[in-house]
């Protein structure tokens, strides 16, 4: 997968981007189920990666949003940025763009039911398992217990869409998926995936 996604045409990427922000941003203001305050985000850095670059200015224009800082134990912490985002980024220790120290406030994890977390990924399946790219930093950040009441977003191409990812106990499973042609919900997923057993059963 780490071949498909560097090798992808940057021509294709920048539209399929921009398809996958609108559709992020019409779900979050027309379809989700709850209000969205706090949006956690990411900046691009690997080949082939979605660039949130135009979610990000949309989400500034209504919510707070946040980008990660890795730290040297492996754990992560987000500061809040402004609309002047893109000039306050700078190299993180691992090389990966991060907002510096005082681009804004620390993202604190209470009362979650008002914060969307956006989460990149090598690879998902249909049922919202995530394959990450082996770090381990944002597994380690989803599976306190407070990230239970935020909801998680999944960001991919549709071509990272697999039959099935190997999952671990510590794996933590999205609640919805977004690709360049929509949205995805893994528990419809889960029921159609059902349906079509049962219906091809000869019980």
């Amino acid at each position: 997968m780490r071949k498909i996604v560097a090798n992808l045409d940057p021509r294709w990427m920048k539209a399929a981007s921009n398809e996958l922000c609108s559709h992020l941003c019409s779900w979050i203001d027309h379809d989700l189920d709850r209000e969205i305050r706090r949006v956690l985000a990411w900046t691009s850095f690997f080949p082939g990666e979605v660039d949130l670059s135009p979610f990000i200015q949309q989400q500034l224009l209504k919510r707070e949003v946040y980008l990660p800082r890795s730290l040297p134990d492996r754990t992560m912490t987000f500061l809040s940025i402004g609309s002047d985002w893109s000039d306050q980024v700078e190299q993180g220790f691992m090389g990966i763009p991060e907002p510096n120290n005082s681009s804004g406030s620390l993202f604190v994890p209470e009362s979650l039911e008002d914060c969307l977390i956006v989460v990149p990924g090598l690879a998902f399946d249909k049922s919202g398992n995530r394959i990450g790219r082996g770090k381990g930093d944002y597994d380690r950040f989803l599976g306190t217990s407070s990230m239970d009441q935020a909801t998680k977003v999944g960001v991919c191409w549709k071509l990272q869409l697999v039959d099935h990812v190997p999952t671990h106990e510590h794996d933590v499973r999205m609640n919805w998926l977004c690709h360049e042609e929509g949205m995805v919900d893994p528990d419809l997923e889960a029921v159609d995936s059902i349906g079509e057993v049962r219906e091809d059963s000869p019980v």
